[in-house]
């Protein structure tokens, strides 16, 4: 038992029958999706209402697309990008994906879950914790939503009308809901005979290396699992969707495009514009390091984006420069 746990100890994730601590009290249930009416019943709540249709933010790299510089293999990337969605919303994404074998691409680090088809969230962020691992996020979703299940009833006091990160911003609320349905955001997905992928970006921040690493690993065994289509979600839709869409973009069709097209084009499609706030100028050395990584390491990815990395920077340092002086020298 003590060599077992000492095991347990050295590794980077949760395991199975670890039970991870209930969230902190001074968390709050927070409701996302669906937007509640505007004069909330009294007593208990079966089902919250939604109209099925498709999520905020929306949009499809086969768009209609007009003043892009280029659209070179955009068509062709098969992915799509979107706020958070409830239940309603997801089954609308069923209707209008369909016949395709989906893959969806949960970006969110925060905690999320899906109440009687309504999606909801612990926060506020810095309470519940913004440094874990998508395996801890998902074993700690996992046993909040069974908690809240077996507890029947629950409410949720928070309404958060678009970005979760904006506590300034929330709305009371006394929802109370009598729980018949509660599921994670995982289960709705592999329910519809879709796949679902995790990874927990910290949002408005550049991705730390480990889950560009991840994201590259998981892109480069797509053709073996013959994934048809990706679609990419976070809470509003914006900041890591936006930047996840760019980055598979970049590795499907850096020999198509160039960075500045693919970023605008992202934007263009419904994203926002990641050359813009207050964190522009890391992630514009970002996304230059990515897109020459690209070059030098594509179509197949077979050397890490970690070990590539780390080689840039000790050249770079050669030169006198720091990791922010990368450019597309590497393109032909």
């Amino acid at each position: 038992m003590l060599i077992a746990a000492l095991i347990a100890g050295l590794l980077p994730f949760p395991l199975p029958w670890e039970s991870p601590p209930p969230p902190p009290e001074k968390s709050e249930l927070v409701l996302e999706r669906p937007y509640p009416p505007e004069s909330l019943p009294d007593g208990s709540i079966m089902e919250v209402p939604a109209i099925r249709q498709l999520p905020e933010r929306y949009r499809r790299s086969d768009d209609r697309l007009s003043g892009a510089e280029s659209t070179a293999g955009l068509a062709g990337l098969r992915a799509s990008g979107s706020a958070q969605f409830c239940r309603e919303e997801a089954f609308a994404l069923n209707t209008d994906l369909k016949g395709m074998r989906v893959t969806v691409v949960d970006l969110r680090q925060e905690p999320h879950t899906h109440l009687n088809g309504a999606a909801l969230a612990w926060g506020p962020p810095e309470i519940v914790g913004t440094h874990r691992s998508a395996g801890e996020v998902l074993h700690a979703e996992t046993a909040w939503t069974d908690h809240l299940e077996r507890g029947k009833f629950t409410t949720a006091t928070k309404f958060s009308p678009g970005r979760l990160a904006d506590v300034s911003k929330w709305q009371p609320l006394d929802l109370k809901l009598d729980i018949r349905r509660a599921s994670t955001e995982q289960d709705l997905i592999e329910r519809m005979r879709w796949r679902y992928f995790r990874i927990a970006v910290p949002d408005a921040v550049v991705p730390r290396d480990e889950d560009i690493e991840r994201f590259v690993e998981f892109v480069s065994q797509l053709e073996e699992e013959k994934a048809d289509w990706l679609h990419f979600h976070c809470d509003t839709g914006g900041n890591r969707t936006t930047l996840f869409l760019t980055l598979y973009d970049m590795m499907r069709n850096y020999v198509r495009a160039s960075r500045p097209q693919i970023i605008q084009r992202q934007r263009l499609l419904g994203g926002i514009d990641l050359l813009a706030g207050p964190a522009r100028e890391e992630r514009d050395a970002f996304l230059r390091s990515f897109y020459s990584y690209c070059w030098q390491c594509g179509p197949h990815f077979r050397r890490s984006w970690s070990s590539w990395k780390r080689a840039q920077e000790k050249v770079d340092q050669s030169d006198g420069r720091g990791v922010a002086g990368t450019s597309d020298s590497s393109r032909p």
